[in-house]
């Protein structure tokens, strides 16, 4: 009895190591000699009956009473956790079984040489159990431990597992339960029954003592190879989205320069007809009876011919400059109700460059969302440290949330697609990045038939203007 309360305690506590940091507690009442006492109880209360489908059903139970998270996140930590216990367990059996065997027949050897009375044998085949018993599940624990360790550093992120998408947890679900299969698959072919006796598979064909801990390691190098490649997939597919930041910097670089070069050649132009210009109004002011019809028509059109010189919408900013009216000017000419009262603080240490990259991100959706047709309504507003940025647009197609995030309706091919989602629902993800780089946050909510995308941040300088 004691050597189970024991073994159920350490595997009590290499199960809550587990969880603990990948999957959030649902309140702060939920606290560790709680949650426990619970798993305590999970663990003696049903053990390994019917292969550890009910203590699986049962850590999946108590995930789903005490933490937040999806079912499919649920589900795969429990039956990650218990086939890799399994799976330690396997590998270490045979070791230990050759061990305590080569005790047993070293007493039983002594016993028929008359060294020790059958008391005194079973006194010591008793004890070597015991000791026997105890130190397997001390050793299994200890590497069970260190192999979650292992693993649990490649899963381990600030948000838990709630980054992962249901076909990122099925790709690590999928070797986990591969080796839950082996040791059920094992666990009842280990023993065979004859009319007459009882028999180990072991003994009958010595080969399983290297097969099954040659195939458990196998099992668990795949376990940990996937959650290995998943991190690896992960941190390509985070250099792919900072190399696309870096596009559309470079982009929005390209177009200014453009935009300055149109405009210093409309300016060039501009000073060498000058001289026309001022000549023509001459003549028309130097007339006896100036015709100011005409007169007021030329001016016009000099007045229209300066505008184009300039940005439909000002920030204060040559760099949102560009930005603004490359996603705005489109639209309103589209169709679409353009209103902008956005207004860049000239200080307070916010880069124009990852203000451009926020602003590209919220107006190329807010465009893409109307359509052609409603409204876009871009404003921004201060207060000491705080600045806030607000972009709202017609939506009239319902949204659909996951995670508090809208998903995306457009796919992407490739592995990045489908272990993460899509990678065209990334923007908004860049705005949250860009908010939380600045100390401030990123609120989305539907109002009116109006989807509406804020974001706040702190500026260094509450005199920004």
């Amino acid at each position: 009895m004691v050597i189970d309360l024991l073994s159920s305690g350490l595997s009590v506590g290499c199960f809550l190591f587990f969880i603990w940091g990948l999957i959030k507690p649902k309140s702060r009442y939920v606290n560790g000699p709680a949650v426990f006492l619970c798993c305590l109880g999970v663990f003696v209360g049903i053990g390994n009956r019917l292969d550890n489908l009910l203590l699986t059903g049962g850590l999946c139970l108590l995930l789903m009473l005490f933490y937040e998270g999806s079912l499919h996140m649920k589900g795969y930590l429990s039956v990650a956790y218990v086939s890799i216990r399994e799976l330690v367990r396997f590998t270490i059996f045979h070791l230990g079984n050759s061990f305590v065997q080569g005790i047993v027949h070293a007493h039983i050897k002594d016993f028929e040489d008359g060294v020790i009375g059958e008391e005194e044998l079973m006194s010591a085949l008793g004890a070597a159990e015991r000791i026997y018993q105890m130190l397997f599940f001390i050793m299994l624990n200890l590497i069970c431990f260190g192999f979650l360790y292992l693993y649990k550093k490649q899963l381990r992120r600030e948000e838990g597992l709630r980054h992962l998408s249901r076909a990122a947890l099925l790709y690590l679900t999928i070797p986990a339960l591969t080796g839950y299969v082996y040791c059920i698959l094992f666990r009842n072919i280990q023993i065979i029954e004859r009319s007459d006796e009882i028999l180990s598979l072991d003994s009958e064909f010595p080969i399983v003592r290297l097969l099954v801990p040659l195939g458990s390691l196998l099992c668990l190098g795949a376990v940990y190879s996937s959650a290995l490649l998943l991190k690896k997939t992960e941190a390509a597919f985070q250099k792919e989205k900072e190399a696309q930041i870096y596009k559309n910097r470079l982009r929005d670089m390209e177009q200014h320069i453009r935009d300055m070069e149109r405009m210093y050649g409309d300016v060039k132009s501009m000073r060498h007809d000058l001289k026309n210009y001022v000549a023509d109004m001459q003549l028309l002011a130097g007339q006896e009876k100036p015709d100011q019809k005409a007169f007021h028509e030329y001016l016009h059109a000099l007045e229209d011919r300066m505008e184009g010189f300039s940005f439909a919408y000002t920030t204060g900013n040559p760099i949102t400059d560009v930005v603004v009216n490359r996603q705005l000017v489109p639209a309103r000419e589209a169709g679409v109700c353009v209103e902008c009262e956005f207004c860049f603080p000239q200080s307070g240490g916010l880069e124009a460059f990852d203000l451009s990259i926020l602003l590209n991100n919220a107006l190329e959706n807010a465009v893409e969302a109307c359509g052609g047709e409603g409204e876009i309504h871009l404003a921004s507003k201060r207060q000491g440290r705080l600045f806030l940025i607000s972009v709202s647009n017609t939506c009239k197609t319902e949204c659909v949330w996951r995670d508090g995030m809208p998903v995306s309706t457009k796919r992407d091919s490739g592995i990045h697609g489908y272990i993460h989602g899509n990678i065209h629902g990334q923007g908004l993800k860049n705005i949250e990045k860009i908010a939380k780089r600045y100390g401030g946050t990123m609120r989305l909510r539907m109002e009116d038939g109006m989807f509406i995308l804020e974001v706040l941040l702190q500026l260094l300088d509450e005199n920004a203007q």
